[in-house]
């Protein structure tokens, strides 16, 4: 929130001091005369901005709670399959329950971090899916109908954390693209460059209306730069989800 305070004020206070440039080399009443034509093209290029920013800032406000939801059903699916170790002979269960629990370390300890600075994660959690795979085969081979529905139960249960996992992974690195932020941006910077060619005759009058545009859009893209990525930058979601999972177990024995 101070780094957001900060840029909106550097914002403001460079767009005011090029509104009080631009009125001594340039004086209102040169411009007064365009006015009329200067506020129909501001009409439209604002409403189109707007809807653009507020289309933007509504999805990646979305992609964040979808994340959020998808960090919660990923850990759910980590307890079921811990649940689902009861019905696994003692070597195997013990084996899948430490599994789970690597697996949710893992996702605290190394993936969350990497998640917090956008970098890739490994493969170390789908190894460990797999290994959680390979007990439930092995201690449920599926010889007899309870055995197979067991073993249909807990390959269920982790076909739902796979999934889960993926779509995690998949909203850690999706951000927006390099042409809709040169959008975002070049749009900004047109909308401020018209409301310079306005002539107001009162001086200070256009420079508050101009920092308060400017410090509106500045606080808005802020807003995206910081929503885009989920798993990190000042609003990131943690490991909650992950760390009361752990906590489940813990009850469940």
């Amino acid at each position: 929130m101070l780094l957001g305070l900060v840029i909106v004020v550097v914002a403001s206070v460079l767009v005011g001091g090029i509104v009080v440039l631009q009125q001594r080399f340039s004086p209102p009443q040169n411009r007064e005369g365009y006015n009329e034509v200067t506020g129909s093209v501001f009409e439209i290029i604002s409403v189109l901005y707007a809807i653009v920013l507020a289309f933007v800032l509504i999805a990646v406000w979305e992609q964040r709670s979808d994340a959020r939801t998808v960090s919660y059903n990923e850990s759910n699916a980590l307890v079921d399959v811990y649940w689902s170790a009861s019905d696994l002979p003692r070597p195997e269960a013990d084996k899948l329950k430490g599994l789970c629990r690597d697996y949710a370390n893992l996702a605290i300890d190394h993936e969350w971090p990497d998640m917090a600075k956008e970098r890739e994660v490994g493969d170390s959690g789908w190894n460990v899916i797999d290994a959680m795979h390979h007990e439930v085969d092995k201690g449920l081979p599926g010889n007899d109908q309870v055995s197979q529905e067991k073993n249909d139960s807990a390959s269920e249960a982790l076909d739902t954390l796979s999934q889960a996992r993926d779509d995690r992974l998949n909203a850690a690195v999706g951000g927006l693209t390099g042409v809709m932020w040169l959008v975002l941006i070049a749009g900004a910077l047109l909308m401020l460059g018209i409301l310079l060619l306005f002539g107001v005759p009162g001086r200070m009058a256009h420079v508050v209306v101009v920092v308060i545009a400017a410090a509106m859009v500045v606080l808005l893209l802020y807003s995206v730069f910081e929503l885009e990525y989920p798993f990190s930058r000042g609003v990131a979601l943690g490991p909650d989800a992950f760390t009361q999972a752990l906590e489940r177990m813990r009850q469940i024995g």
